[in-house]
Protein backbone atom coordinates (compact mmCIF):
# COMPACT_ATOMS: atom_id res chain seq x y z
CA UNK A 1 0.00 0.00 0.00
CA UNK A 2 1.33 3.35 -0.62
CA UNK A 3 2.82 5.83 2.07
CA UNK A 4 3.23 9.62 1.60
CA UNK A 5 6.62 10.10 -0.01
CA UNK A 6 7.78 12.88 -2.47
CA UNK A 7 8.80 10.53 -5.33
CA UNK A 8 6.10 8.07 -6.70
CA UNK A 9 7.27 4.49 -8.53
CA UNK A 10 7.30 4.68 -12.49
CA UNK A 11 4.83 1.89 -13.96
CA UNK A 12 4.85 0.32 -17.56
CA UNK A 13 8.57 -0.28 -18.06
CA UNK A 14 9.06 4.02 -17.81
CA UNK A 15 11.44 3.79 -15.03
CA UNK A 16 14.15 2.17 -18.04
CA UNK A 17 14.24 5.91 -19.31
CA UNK A 18 13.95 7.96 -16.01
CA UNK A 19 16.62 7.76 -13.19
CA UNK A 20 13.63 8.56 -10.40
CA UNK A 21 10.28 8.39 -9.57
CA UNK A 22 7.62 11.03 -10.24
CA UNK A 23 7.80 14.09 -7.83
CA UNK A 24 3.98 14.42 -5.88
CA UNK A 25 2.14 17.00 -7.66
CA UNK A 26 3.31 16.76 -11.39
CA UNK A 27 1.29 17.70 -14.64
CA UNK A 28 2.48 15.33 -17.44
CA UNK A 29 1.45 16.32 -20.88
CA UNK A 30 0.44 13.85 -23.37
CA UNK A 31 0.68 14.60 -26.95
CA UNK A 32 0.43 12.83 -30.30
CA UNK A 33 -1.48 12.28 -33.31
CA UNK A 34 -5.24 10.72 -33.21
CA UNK A 35 -5.40 6.91 -33.30
CA UNK A 36 -1.40 6.92 -31.62
CA UNK A 37 -2.49 4.94 -28.41
CA UNK A 38 -2.47 7.63 -25.86
CA UNK A 39 -5.94 6.39 -24.31
CA UNK A 40 -4.47 3.34 -24.11
CA UNK A 41 -1.30 4.57 -22.43
CA UNK A 42 -3.83 6.21 -20.00
CA UNK A 43 -5.63 3.08 -19.74
CA UNK A 44 -2.45 0.72 -18.51
CA UNK A 45 -0.90 3.95 -16.44
CA UNK A 46 -4.27 3.89 -14.85
CA UNK A 47 -4.10 0.05 -13.85
CA UNK A 48 -0.79 0.10 -12.66
CA UNK A 49 -1.62 3.24 -10.20
CA UNK A 50 -4.99 1.59 -8.69
CA UNK A 51 -3.04 -1.83 -8.05
CA UNK A 52 -0.58 0.93 -5.83
CA UNK A 53 -3.32 2.00 -3.74
CA UNK A 54 -4.23 5.27 -5.72
CA UNK A 55 -7.39 6.33 -6.64
CA UNK A 56 -8.33 7.88 -9.79
CA UNK A 57 -10.24 10.53 -11.45
CA UNK A 58 -11.06 10.06 -14.94
CA UNK A 59 -11.84 13.04 -17.74
CA UNK A 60 -13.43 11.98 -20.59
CA UNK A 61 -14.08 14.45 -23.32
CA UNK A 62 -13.19 12.63 -26.45
CA UNK A 63 -14.78 9.21 -25.44
CA UNK A 64 -18.70 7.86 -23.62
CA UNK A 65 -17.95 6.27 -20.36
CA UNK A 66 -19.57 2.74 -21.74
CA UNK A 67 -16.64 3.27 -24.22
CA UNK A 68 -13.92 3.50 -21.14
CA UNK A 69 -15.51 1.21 -19.00
CA UNK A 70 -15.46 -1.47 -21.75
CA UNK A 71 -11.48 -0.77 -22.59
CA UNK A 72 -10.66 -0.72 -19.01
CA UNK A 73 -12.34 -4.14 -18.52
CA UNK A 74 -10.28 -5.86 -21.79
CA UNK A 75 -7.28 -5.22 -19.56
CA UNK A 76 -8.40 -6.23 -16.48
CA UNK A 77 -10.03 -3.53 -14.61
CA UNK A 78 -13.79 -4.24 -13.96
CA UNK A 79 -14.71 -0.22 -12.67
CA UNK A 80 -18.83 -1.69 -12.53
CA UNK A 81 -18.16 -4.54 -9.92
CA UNK A 82 -14.23 -5.03 -9.44
CA UNK A 83 -11.97 -4.21 -6.42
CA UNK A 84 -11.64 -0.81 -7.84
CA UNK A 85 -15.09 0.33 -8.68
CA UNK A 86 -14.95 2.75 -6.11
CA UNK A 87 -11.39 4.11 -6.41
CA UNK A 88 -12.37 5.33 -10.10
CA UNK A 89 -15.11 8.36 -10.78
CA UNK A 90 -15.62 9.04 -14.17
CA UNK A 91 -16.43 12.61 -15.54
CA UNK A 92 -18.62 12.86 -18.42
CA UNK A 93 -18.09 15.70 -21.10
CA UNK A 94 -18.99 13.70 -24.07
CA UNK A 95 -22.12 12.43 -23.81
CA UNK A 96 -24.02 15.91 -23.83
CA UNK A 97 -23.08 16.13 -27.37
CA UNK A 98 -25.69 13.55 -27.71
CA UNK A 99 -28.16 13.23 -25.25
CA UNK A 100 -28.45 13.48 -21.41
CA UNK A 101 -25.94 11.55 -19.54
CA UNK A 102 -26.63 8.76 -16.82
CA UNK A 103 -22.96 9.53 -14.85
CA UNK A 104 -23.36 11.21 -11.42
CA UNK A 105 -20.54 13.15 -12.62
CA UNK A 106 -21.22 15.23 -15.89
CA UNK A 107 -20.76 18.28 -18.17
CA UNK A 108 -24.09 19.69 -19.82
CA UNK A 109 -21.95 22.20 -21.96
CA UNK A 110 -18.56 22.12 -22.39
CA UNK A 111 -18.94 26.42 -22.81
CA UNK A 112 -18.76 26.28 -18.90
CA UNK A 113 -15.51 25.58 -17.69
CA UNK A 114 -16.80 26.56 -13.94
CA UNK A 115 -19.13 23.56 -14.48
CA UNK A 116 -16.10 21.36 -15.78
CA UNK A 117 -13.85 22.76 -12.50
CA UNK A 118 -16.32 21.53 -10.09
CA UNK A 119 -17.03 18.92 -11.32
CA UNK A 120 -13.37 17.56 -11.00
CA UNK A 121 -13.32 19.57 -6.93
CA UNK A 122 -15.64 17.44 -6.17
CA UNK A 123 -14.52 14.11 -7.37
CA UNK A 124 -11.33 14.75 -5.50
CA UNK A 125 -13.04 15.32 -2.18
CA UNK A 126 -15.07 12.26 -2.58
CA UNK A 127 -11.70 9.82 -3.38
CA UNK A 128 -9.19 9.09 -1.15
CA UNK A 129 -5.30 10.06 -1.75
CA UNK A 130 -2.99 9.12 -3.33
CA UNK A 131 -4.77 10.57 -6.47
CA UNK A 132 -4.58 10.19 -10.05
CA UNK A 133 -6.11 12.79 -12.45
CA UNK A 134 -6.39 11.57 -16.47
CA UNK A 135 -8.22 14.31 -18.57
CA UNK A 136 -8.87 12.89 -21.99
CA UNK A 137 -8.35 15.44 -23.95
CA UNK A 138 -7.30 18.90 -23.35
CA UNK A 139 -8.36 19.61 -26.95
CA UNK A 140 -12.24 19.51 -27.38
CA UNK A 141 -12.13 22.46 -24.96
CA UNK A 142 -10.85 24.69 -27.27
CA UNK A 143 -13.88 23.41 -29.86
CA UNK A 144 -16.29 25.66 -27.27
CA UNK A 145 -13.87 28.53 -25.91
CA UNK A 146 -11.15 30.73 -26.71
CA UNK A 147 -7.53 29.57 -26.39
CA UNK A 148 -6.59 31.81 -23.82
CA UNK A 149 -9.75 30.66 -21.55
CA UNK A 150 -8.79 27.17 -21.81
CA UNK A 151 -4.88 28.05 -20.52
CA UNK A 152 -6.16 30.04 -17.53
CA UNK A 153 -8.80 26.99 -16.78
CA UNK A 154 -5.76 24.88 -16.98
CA UNK A 155 -3.52 26.63 -14.93
CA UNK A 156 -5.66 26.80 -12.29
CA UNK A 157 -6.32 23.34 -12.19
CA UNK A 158 -2.27 22.17 -12.55
CA UNK A 159 -1.95 24.58 -9.62
CA UNK A 160 -4.43 22.99 -7.41
CA UNK A 161 -3.88 19.30 -8.63
CA UNK A 162 -0.20 20.38 -7.20
CA UNK A 163 -1.07 21.30 -3.93
CA UNK A 164 -2.77 18.35 -4.07
CA UNK A 165 -0.13 15.97 -4.23
CA UNK A 166 -2.20 14.51 -7.73
CA UNK A 167 -0.54 13.01 -10.22
CA UNK A 168 -1.91 14.48 -13.80
CA UNK A 169 -1.78 12.84 -16.99
CA UNK A 170 -3.50 15.65 -19.83
CA UNK A 171 -3.63 14.39 -23.24
CA UNK A 172 -3.65 17.15 -25.98
CA UNK A 173 -4.00 16.56 -29.62
CA UNK A 174 -1.07 17.18 -31.89
CA UNK A 175 -1.58 19.48 -34.72
CA UNK A 176 -5.25 21.06 -33.65
CA UNK A 177 -4.05 23.82 -31.39
CA UNK A 178 -1.95 27.05 -32.37
CA UNK A 179 1.79 27.09 -31.53
CA UNK A 180 0.82 29.59 -28.84
CA UNK A 181 -1.39 27.12 -26.93
CA UNK A 182 1.34 24.40 -27.22
CA UNK A 183 4.06 26.68 -26.14
CA UNK A 184 1.82 27.77 -22.94
CA UNK A 185 0.76 24.45 -22.27
CA UNK A 186 4.47 23.25 -22.23
CA UNK A 187 5.53 25.77 -20.06
CA UNK A 188 2.92 25.20 -17.02
CA UNK A 189 3.38 21.48 -16.89
CA UNK A 190 6.06 20.01 -15.07
CA UNK A 191 6.98 17.38 -18.00
CA UNK A 192 5.94 16.34 -22.01
CA UNK A 193 5.48 13.05 -23.12
CA UNK A 194 5.51 12.57 -27.13
CA UNK A 195 3.91 10.10 -29.16
CA UNK A 196 4.47 9.15 -32.74
CA UNK A 197 3.90 7.21 -35.68
CA UNK A 198 6.94 5.98 -38.12
CA UNK A 199 6.87 2.68 -41.00
CA UNK A 200 9.37 0.49 -41.49
CA UNK A 201 9.28 -2.07 -44.48
CA UNK A 202 5.87 -1.75 -44.65
CA UNK A 203 4.79 -1.72 -41.27
CA UNK A 204 3.91 1.04 -38.97
CA UNK A 205 5.37 1.37 -35.89
CA UNK A 206 4.54 3.98 -33.01
CA UNK A 207 7.11 5.23 -30.73
CA UNK A 208 7.22 7.14 -27.68
CA UNK A 209 9.41 9.26 -25.96
CA UNK A 210 10.02 11.82 -22.43
CA UNK A 211 10.98 14.69 -24.36
CA UNK A 212 10.77 16.78 -20.89
CA UNK A 213 10.67 16.37 -17.26
CA UNK A 214 11.55 18.89 -14.72
CA UNK A 215 13.81 17.71 -11.97
CA UNK A 216 14.66 14.18 -13.25
CA UNK A 217 17.41 12.60 -15.12
CA UNK A 218 15.96 11.40 -17.89
CA UNK A 219 16.15 9.60 -21.53
CA UNK A 220 14.41 11.75 -24.42
CA UNK A 221 15.08 9.13 -27.33
CA UNK A 222 12.41 7.59 -29.00
CA UNK A 223 11.05 3.97 -28.20
CA UNK A 224 9.27 1.73 -30.16
CA UNK A 225 5.73 0.06 -28.35
CA UNK A 226 3.23 -2.19 -29.04
CA UNK A 227 -0.15 -2.37 -28.04
CA UNK A 228 -1.88 -5.96 -28.25
CA UNK A 229 -5.17 -7.41 -28.72
CA UNK A 230 -5.97 -6.94 -24.91
CA UNK A 231 -4.99 -3.52 -25.18
CA UNK A 232 -1.76 -3.85 -23.21
CA UNK A 233 1.10 -1.27 -23.93
CA UNK A 234 4.37 -1.98 -23.57
CA UNK A 235 7.53 -0.32 -24.23
CA UNK A 236 10.16 -1.85 -26.55
CA UNK A 237 13.14 -0.46 -24.62
CA UNK A 238 16.56 -1.38 -25.97
CA UNK A 239 14.94 -2.60 -29.64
Amino acid sequence: MYESQSQLFLPLDIGLLIEDGFIEGSNILLTGPPGNGKTVFCENFAKSYLEHGFTCIYVSLDKAPEEIISNFRKIGVDLKNGEHKDDVILIDGYTWLIGESKNKFHITNLNNLTELNFNIFNAASMLKKPLLLLFNSISPLSLYNPEGFVLKFLQILFARMKEMGCLGIYIVQAGVHSQEFYSTLEYLVNGVFDMKMGESQGSIIRYFRIRSLSSIAHETKWVPFNIDSNRVFELQVGV
